[in-house]
């Protein structure tokens, strides 16, 4: 409900929509988490709440709340990708190698196409962008080592995510594009609930 909201609001151009939309995304997502999880995974509501913060720096203009809200996204992604890291076991360098592939050639991919407008963003940017690769790799390995519906979802997450991240990166430094604002909405939220379904599983399967 609070997703629909926030997209009418960006459909429509409504700031105060938005305004009040936008910060109880991830407000909601923690209380859904919280309320399911028999026991409740720190790192993970870490990186939800420093996402929250990312949502509320982004809903200002300028550089400098740019920066910050991509800053506490990094954030959120570190403990994202501490949390899979530690489910890694006996991780085998083919398996890490075979993972970086899709990831390294989105990155590379997206970096050729923007690094032009980046301006005096790039360092700020690829440093992001290692950040969410990193992630990705680390999820996508995860599966490899254990092929599962459950580390499926996560790799799905963390794509979808990449998606919603790589839309906003082409809205803001190649071409804006009316269709944007609402697929970065809608891949953020859908991305965000399937890691959450993916903590939630995964402490099921594990018990």
């Amino acid at each position: 409900m609070v997703c629909i909201l926030d997209l009418v609001g960006v459909y429509f151009e409504h700031n105060t929509i938005i305004f009040m939309a936008k910060p109880f995304l991830m407000i909601t997502l923690i209380w859904y988490y919280i309320v399911n999880a028999k026991t409740v995974n720190k790192l993970f509501v870490a990186g939800l709440f420093f996402s929250f913060l990312g949502d509320v720096l982004l809903l200002g203009t300028g550089e400098l709340y740019f920066i910050l809200g991509l800053l506490f996204f990094l954030i959120a992604h570190v403990f994202y990708i501490i949390m899979v890291v530690k489910l890694l076991k006996n991780t085998k360098m083919a398996q890490v190698l075979l993972a970086s592939i899709p990831y390294l050639l989105i990155f590379t991919s997206l970096l050729t196409t923007l690094y032009s407008g980046l301006g005096e963003m790039k360092i700020p940017v690829i440093v992001y962008a290692i950040t969410i690769t990193v992630l990705g790799i680390s999820s996508l390995s995860l599966f490899l080592q254990n092929k599962n519906k459950t580390h499926l979802i996560l790799v799905f997450g963390v794509l979808i995510f990449i998606i919603s991240d790589s839309v906003l990166a082409l809205n803001m430094f190649y071409k804006e594009q009316s269709i944007y604002p609402l697929l970065i909405i809608s891949t953020y939220v859908i991305a965000q609930y399937l890691i959450c379904r993916f903590v939630l599983l995964n402490e099921i399967k594990n018990k």
